[in-house]
């Protein structure tokens, strides 16, 4: 009689010990899980701008260098771009590309309606683009004041805390009544700071602010976002003197004067600083 019993629990510590297997098993996949897809694998150049910042146009060169007359879209343009070869020798310092070497580049619609959907994008994002119209960045519309409040709740989204490098990539730099690089850093930085001064009563830090639609800009939903509240973000401050600066933000940003109309007979900008900085 005591054989039967004896079986009967060896049995039950086989099905109790494999269910809690299973379970454990369980467990470790939805956390490791979740962390996987919290930190996808970062592949993209993604290309963000006002609406006819002149962000396709410069897509078109990255991609198939050649030139369009682009129209508005309110879908993503996706592409791959290529990289030649570097021509410098093996004992030149610096990065240099490998034959073959390729990026995909995302060029992001700039329409406000869309901007919900820039954190799926940034997720995959390994560098951005910031692209600027160097000769409307004075319009009281569209300039430096919509591109402040872009560039706000593009910094200070979790979606952008792991990306590697960003450039601000000021184009039309080939018509006569453009602004230089230089000069669109000192009026975005100057937005930028007006902006944390006048949405938020602690200047220090820019993570309540609100937009002019009062629509959270540093603390926001998720948006579709795989990444929780608890993510990490940068956070925008400003220096002793009361003023934001692109050199105290944690990521360097580059801001560099370009064309996507190349011309090297009538003017020397074209869109090769965007590839450098894509390759590094």
């Amino acid at each position: 009689m005591q054989e039967p019993l004896l079986g009967s629990t060896v049995a039950l510590v086989l099905v109790t010990t494999l269910l809690a297997a299973l379970v454990a098993y369980i467990v470790v996949r939805c956390v490791y899980g979740a962390k996987m897809t919290t930190r996808r694998r970062r592949h993209t150049l993604l290309l963000l701008g006002p609406c006819g910042s002149g962000k396709t146009t410069l897509f078109a060169q990255l991609v198939a260098r050649k030139r369009i007359s682009a129209r508005t879209s309110m879908q993503p343009n996706r592409a791959v771009m290529r990289f030649k070869a570097d021509a410098a020798s093996d004992d030149e310092e610096g990065p240099q590309t490998s034959p073959g070497a390729c990026m995909t580049v995302v060029d992001f619609p700039g329409h406000r309606r869309l901007r919900c959907s820039i954190d799926q994008e940034l997720e995959e994002a390994k560098k951005v683009v910031i692209v600027v119209d160097s000769v409307t960045i004075q319009d009281p519309q569209g300039g430096a004041e919509a591109l402040a409040e872009l560039v706000v709740s593009v910094f200070t989204s979790p979606a952008f805390y792991f990306v590697e490098g960003v450039l601000v990539a000021c184009t039309k730099r080939d018509e006569l009544t453009s602004y230089s690089a230089k000069s669109v850093q000192k009026l975005l930085e100057k937005e930028i700071t007006h902006h944390i001064i006048t949405r938020r009563g602690d200047v220090q830090s820019i993570g309540d602010i609100v937009n002019a639609e009062g629509v959270a800009v540093g603390r926001r939903k998720n948006n579709g976002s795989s990444l929780g509240k608890t993510a990490k973000r940068h956070q925008l401050s400003l220096n002793d003197s009361g003023k934001f600066t692109f050199d105290t933000f944690p990521l360097p940003v580059d801001f560099v004067d370009i064309s996507s109309f190349p011309e090297p007979e009538k003017h020397p900008f074209n869109v090769d600083p965007v590839r450098e900085f894509a390759s590094r």
